[in-house]
């Protein structure tokens, strides 16, 4: 099998394909890095939906069509010589076969009109659905990271009190906002909560256009797909797509924690609401926010704190059963968005007892004698620096990294890993790097912070660095996974 996909990756290029959410430019660009890579790494298997089932189809026999008419070519072209027909076939069908992202981009057009018809049918479906429930109250949630673990907070603190949906998993594009506005929103829904992302300037603009929110919130702006939006002006102009249009009519919710959402707020007079008729609520660390939290206090049992807001002034006492100070933004920001739903503190207290972690995103598990602190599911320098504090600050006789660094930095990617490593110097005893793309700017910060070298190890798959952990992991280790990307995401 493995000898097959690698002499004929179609299989392996739809993955990729599916991965970079069928956009041409982007597989383009990954394919002319990678022409020779075989047998990915795989975080996910591929999924057979209708789409993928159709490109393999399709690809497939564009690609069996044009080697039966390069073999006729050849053959009339060199009549005297004496050619096997099947042989010339195969030959050409395997040498297509190499080049099978042209084939799944060719494809990909054919199928687009269909497609966009039906993208088109179930977002018109899903905009009368919404139009029909004028009283529905529409949250929407942006930022580099955050989002899923705040909106999962909000919903906690909501669904008790209120009929609430939210859009599942990190689920935040058209097409998967529309099925869960179709599948999930009822007549008496009263509250809809709405992950959004982008990897391209004006996505999040659509969005709204789309669901049409009446709150949103910006959890943070941090280096994340680089690559695809090039610099970080133009990523936190494309999250502040969301503010521009709460500013029309609307109320938005900005971390003043976070420099590039204070940078933009002040300095562009794009986002200045208050000259339109939304409203500006400011959560954060500061006593002069309209939300915050002080006298914070880690525990084993969690969480314990004061939530504050300004007007009318008020306070209350919180714990949430989370490990982790990053925990406490984004419950204020939850708590925020609450209390203008409707909910009072007590409420809110009583609620914040029943908090679950987001699923690798700091997940804290027990396997065995040793705690795993489980981020695969963030990507970007500022969740990494987190999670790195999270690994210090948690108990234990060992402190053990595995990872194959951060990824979809663009031209950012070598010097992030770099400080990335140099950070984790100062905590892990352990160091396991995975896969080959990052390694050489993670060996060079770790060389730089003078890491001890019998304290690194290399592993080809996060599988690989797991089973490592049974020689080198102690009785009370503390392993952080942070990112588990494959190389071919880089």
């Amino acid at each position: 099998m493995n000898l097959l996909i690698k002499i004929f990756p179609l299989p392996d290029h739809l993955y990729i394909f599916q991965t970079f959410e069928y956009a041409p430019s982007d597989f383009s660009k990954w394919f002319l890095r990678h022409f020779f890579k075989r047998n990915l790494q795989r975080k996910h298997s591929l999924n057979l939906t209708t789409k993928a089932l159709f490109l393999l189809v399709i690809s497939f026999t564009l690609i069996s069509f044009t080697s039966v008419l390069s073999s006729l070519l050849v053959i009339n072209l060199y009549r005297n010589l004496y050619l096997n027909n099947l042989l010339l076939f195969l030959i050409f069908f395997f040498f297509y076969g190499l080049i099978s992202p042209l084939f799944l981009i060719t494809a990909s057009f054919l199928i687009t009109p269909i497609e966009n018809n039906q993208k088109h049918q179930l977002i018109k479906r899903a905009r009368q659905k919404l139009y029909s429930l004028p009283d529905l109250k529409i949250v929407a949630i942006v930022g580099s990271y955050g989002k899923t673990s705040t909106k999962n907070m909000l919903y906690t603190l909501l669904w008790k009190k209120f009929r609430v949906v939210k859009t599942p998993k990190s689920y935040n594009t058209p097409i998967s906002i529309a099925r869960s506005i179709l599948e999930d929103i009822k007549d008496n829904t009263e509250i809809f909560l709405v992950e959004m992302d982008a990897y391209h300037q004006g996505e999040i603009d659509q969005l709204c256009n789309f669901v049409k929110p009446h709150f949103g919130i910006v959890t943070a702006i941090a280096p994340q797909h680089l690559e695809r939006f090039g610099d970080m002006k133009t990523l936190a102009k494309t999250q502040f797509e969301l503010v521009e249009y709460l500013s029309k009519n609307g109320t938005v919710f900005i971390n003043t924690a976070d420099s590039w959402s204070m940078k933009l707020l002040t300095q562009d007079a794009t986002y200045q609401i208050k000259n339109g008729t939304g409203e500006i609520i400011e959560f954060g660390e500061r006593p002069d926010d309209d939300f915050y939290a002080d006298h914070i206090i880690q525990t084993q049992q969690g969480l314990k704190f004061n939530l504050h807001i300004k007007s009318p002034n008020n306070q209350q006492a919180i714990t949430i059963p989370l490990f982790g100070q990053h925990h406490i933004i984004n419950f204020v920001s939850a708590a925020a968005i609450a209390t203008k739903l409707g909910m009072n503190l007590a409420e809110i207290a009583k609620r914040a007892s029943k908090i679950l972690p987001t699923p690798h995103r700091l997940e804290i598990k027990k396997q065995s004698n040793i705690t795993i602190i489980d981020n695969t599911y963030n990507t970007n320098p500022a969740a990494a620096q987190t999670s790195l504090t999270v690994l210090s600050a948690y108990p234990g006789n060992q402190k053990i990294l595995i990872t194959p660094g951060l990824v979809e930095l663009g031209k950012q990617s070598s010097t992030q890993n770099q400080i990335f490593a140099k950070s984790a110097a100062k905590v892990a005893d352990l160091f396991i790097i995975v896969g080959e793309n990052s390694k050489k700017d993670l060996l060079k910060g770790l060389n730089e912070a003078k890491y001890p070298k019998n304290k690194i190890i290399s592993a080809k798959t996060i599988a690989e660095a797991l089973e490592i952990l049974q020689t080198y992991a102690k009785p009370l280790s503390v392993v952080l996974l942070e990112n588990d990307l494959p190389d071919q995401y880089f």
